[in-house]
């Protein structure tokens, strides 16, 4: 597995090497100690995290947006020392000879530019570090993002995530802004409110969430606290703009390449020989090998054997087929665009530049096109989906490495990635070259012509329509949970103490040591509390489960405020949610969802129904129409098994789990119970995704022994499950590969199982991946034809195993038919695919 990519705050790390290095100089008198401690500390950082890459980000010169808004921002800050500014310039030069980029963007600060690079790579699979002293970062802290922060002097480092975060403040990371808009930052000159300190400011993002819950519950404070709050509303609120980074400041990249004769010049004119020791430890020596072209030839990597040539846009547009390579900027889908782009024929023609003329972009849907990220460029309108051929780089490589985690040049080519923007695009060619025959090899190359090419403007369509939000609904929702909330942790501190719930040690200490519970599992930092021990101590007495079933429901609701209610309301722009739907990011094919994610929205319960009732239609004269594949999963398994009770059941229109426990337990179908159907269910779902005796009798209550027999009941009732569930997993641990109705197949050596020995993840998933990957394939192929030929009606959402559409009411039924006809008709099994259709004013109904 790559390393993680590593952004550097430049400024930031070199100001405190200039405090924490004894004062060096050059043999002509300039300062140096500031660049020999970055380099040093530089060297340490790739050495103990080895990053795949690396960029360092400045502020640029000149007054930010927050300097506009706020005069005195900054203000009464000690000037510069002069002996440090003089080194700026020379440390840039220098990191710009080991070909690392040197970034920074006009009207922002480092700070905005390294938070919304991180958010960007991490929201494509990307891990990334951020090696910064500001604490401002650390509201950038999520999955796949760490940031470093150094210690003391230049040789100890301190990394947080998110439970560092947590475990420290109290809090969640995304509220560190709402923190210091509390508590007012003096480096920065940001006022908070008066009288709020650190202590305080823990306490009441850790009770009411955030700054806006903290508004919404004054009555709570004392009379003092919520005298100040009132005063300072709008000193505080203005505080939150300064203190919150800005999300849409992707600089463009630079193209650098490395040059040793220019660093080791610098080094020896400034006198820092020394630097010369670890230059091993800051840049590879094949870097330098394969890097030291001549400055004006785009390099490119040894795999293409293109000879480029520069020609006018003009020229290169007779060419017929050509390779296309952007970088982009701006909030994908609907403000993406390129901020470089360039375009190379096969023979090493190519030009590049800034943007395209319409007539170009006109011409370039006329033809057959190479691409780096089809999807962006789709939904930047650079081509359409009337190509005469399209050949993806992202979508070709997610078919023959489905579980790779991203699907980048980058991440294909790794240390070959060509330094030049050209050079990139000209790779594409040779990619396609060896890949295609790969997709020969494997019977792929009519599942990209088919499926996964012809669903990318379904999707970026999905995107951009979107789904309104009710953000009086939205913003009711918040206030009551986070009211629930609070009297949940007031009803706890009435009882145990004052005790933050969000910290796990707090948490452990109240159970079992102050409340004597039993403790159930032991991890490295002490007892654990999560979900499954908390779930446990709720069965004990109704005196001691008190606790632990507020603690669940603590927890259940502050996942519902922080994972679903907060990020919906902040998606919406203009009143519509636009969430990215990717098709290249699962092992088995199913599609995910992010920013935010609308495929995980909770489904039971009184807060999912209310968080869902505020997704609506745009408008309220239309309404959604749903479909949603009835038991699509175990009629593929009926027809790949070919199981004669499973096809007669299904055939028949029988209910399946009624009559599975009919079969397991030796009833009468009229004689099963809702408990017994459901024991079924979970049997039938279990065996699907390889749950052992073990797992099963603790899904169903009951010992282990008594578990086995369920299972041994099961597989007798049905034999052809289980000859075919010992056929797939033979067949794919002796070919390497699972593989779908329809020929996508999951390599089985890049499964990722925690434990390169562990046959039984090995052996589930090649159970379970055809069948969850054929369902995964009708779905994307029942869209696709939804998209083409749905009258009425336009897709705004594909969830597990449904497709929603937005219509006008007085279209709905036609619309309820056309798409249950066309999902029913995605496949033809031995048994028939049956849909389920609802209509509704809000997701809630649908």
């Amino acid at each position: 597995m790559s390393g993680p990519v590593m952004l550097i705050d430049g400024h930031g790390l070199a100001y405190r090497a200039f405090y924490a290095v004894p004062e060096l100089t050059a043999p002509d008198g300039t300062p140096t100690n500031a660049l020999v401690g970055f380099f040093n500390m530089m060297a340490r950082l790739k050495k103990q995290w080895k990053p795949t890459s690396l960029s360092v980000v400045f502020d640029a010169p000149g007054p930010t947006f927050r300097h506009e808004m706020f005069k005195e921002y900054k203000a009464g800050r000690k000037p510069t020392p002069e002996e440090f500014k003089v080194q700026l310039p020379i440390l840039k030069d220098m990191i710009d000879a080991l070909g690392i980029p040197v970034l920074s963007k006009e009207g922002v600060e480092a700070d905005d530019v390294l938070g919304a690079m991180a958010r960007e790579m991490a929201s494509r699979g990307t891990p990334v570090l951020v090696v910064t002293s500001d604490k401002d970062m650390l509201q950038i802290l999520d999955e796949g993002i760490t940031v470093v922060r150094p210690g003391k002097g230049i040789t100890s480092f301190k990394s947080w995530d998110r439970d560092t975060f947590i475990s420290e403040y109290g809090f969640l990371p995304e509220r560190m802004a709402d923190y210091l808009a509390l508590v007012g930052d003096t480096a920065d000159n940001v006022p908070g409110v008066p009288g709020i300190g650190d202590k305080t400011a823990r306490r009441l993002l850790s009770s009411y969430g955030s700054l806006d819950g903290i508004y919404a519950n004054l009555d709570g404070l004392t009379p003092s606290q919520r005298k100040k709050f009132e005063e300072n509303s709008d000193l505080v609120r203005k505080s939150l703009v300064l203190t919150t980074l800005c999300s849409d400041c992707i600089p463009e990249g630079a193209e650098v390449l490395a040059d040793r004769g220019r660093f080791m010049s610098l080094c020896r004119d400034m006198g820092m020989k020394v630097l010369e020791k670890i230059l091993p430890d800051l840049i590879e020596e094949e870097v330098w090998e394969t890097m030291e072209l001549e400055p004006d030839v785009p390099c490119v990597s040894p795999l293409s054997p293109l000879s480029l040539q520069p020609v006018s846009l003009e020229s290169l547009m007779e060419s017929e087929k050509l390779a296309v390579h952007s970088i982009w900027s701006g909030e994908y889908p609907m403000d993406v665009r390129p901020e470089r782009i360039a375009l190379c024929d096969p023979t090493g023609r190519y030009w590049e530049g800034d943007r395209l003329p319409d007539k170009v972009i006109e011409a370039l849907s006329r033809k057959s096109l190479i691409t780096s990220d089809y999807k962006r460029l789709f939904a930047s309108s650079i081509i359409g989906d009337r190509c005469p051929e399209i050949w993806d780089l992202r979508s070709v490589d997610y078919l023959l490495h489905p579980d790779r985690s991203s699907h980048d040049l980058w991440t294909i080519l790794g240390d070959q990635v060509p330094s030049s923007m050209i050079g990139q695009t000209a790779e594409l060619w040779s990619l396609k070259d060896r890949f295609s025959q790969s997709l020969s090899e494997m019977n792929l190359s009519g599942l990209l012509s088919s499926l996964d090419l012809p669903l990318v403007p379904v999707l970026v369509r999905m995107e951009k329509r979107g789904i309104a939000i009710d953000r009086g609904g939205m913003e009711g929702v918040i206030v009551d949970l986070e009211a629930r909330i609070k009297e949940i942790s007031e009803h706890i501190s009435s009882m145990a103490g004052e005790i933050n719930l969000n910290s796990p040690k707090q948490v452990g200490e109240l159970l079992f040591n102050r409340l004597g519970l039993p403790p159930i599992k032991k991890t490295k930092t002490g007892y654990s509390t999560d979900v499954t021990v908390l779930e446990q101590l709720a069965e004990l007495s109704i005196e001691q489960s008190e606790i632990p079933r507020l603690l669940l429901e603590h927890r259940e609701i502050s996942k519902m405020l922080s994972g679903f209610a907060v990020p919906l309301l902040k998606a919406d722009r203009d009143g519509i949610i636009h969430s990215t739907f990717e098709a290249d990011t699962t092992g088995t094919g199913r599609l995910s969802s992010r920013d935010p994610n609308l495929q995980n929205l909770p489904v039971y319960g009184e807060w999912s129904q209310r968080i869902c009732k505020c997704l609506v239609p745009k408008g309220k004269d239309r309404c959604f129409v749903a479909a949603d594949y009835s038991q699509i999963e175990l009629r593929i398994l009926a027809h790949i098994s070919g199981e004669p009770r499973l096809l007669e059941v299904f055939e028949k229109g029988r209910d399946i789990h009624t009559e599975t426990a009919a079969m397991v337990f030796g009833l009468d179908p009229s004689l099963v119970t809702k408990e017994l159907r459901r024991s079924a269910k979970m049997v039938a779902f279990g065996l699907l995704y390889g749950m052992s005796a073990f797992g099963l009798a603790k899904r169903l209550g009951v010992g282990q022994a008594e578990a086995k027999d369920i299972m041994s009941r099961y597989f007798k009732a049905l034999p052809g499950v289980e000859a075919y569930m010992t056929k797939s997993s033979d067949m794919a641990i002796s070919s390497g590969y699972t593989e779908t109705l329809l020929g996508r197949r999951r390599p089985l050596n890049e499964v990722e199982t925690g434990n390169a020995r562990d046959k039984g993840h090995m052996k589930r998933v090649a159970i379970n991946s055809p069948i969850q990957g054929t369902a995964a394939d009708l779905a994307k192929k029942a869209m696709i034809e939804v998209d083409r030929s749905l009258q009425g009606g336009e897709m705004v959402l594909q969830v597990h195993d449904s497709i929603v559409c937005e219509c006008h009411c007085d279209d709905r039924e036609e619309v309820m038919r056309s798409l249950q006809n066309i999902m029913e008709s995605a496949a033809s099994l031995s048994v028939p695919l049956v849909t389920e259709g609802k209509i509704g004013d809000s997701l809630s109904e649908v």
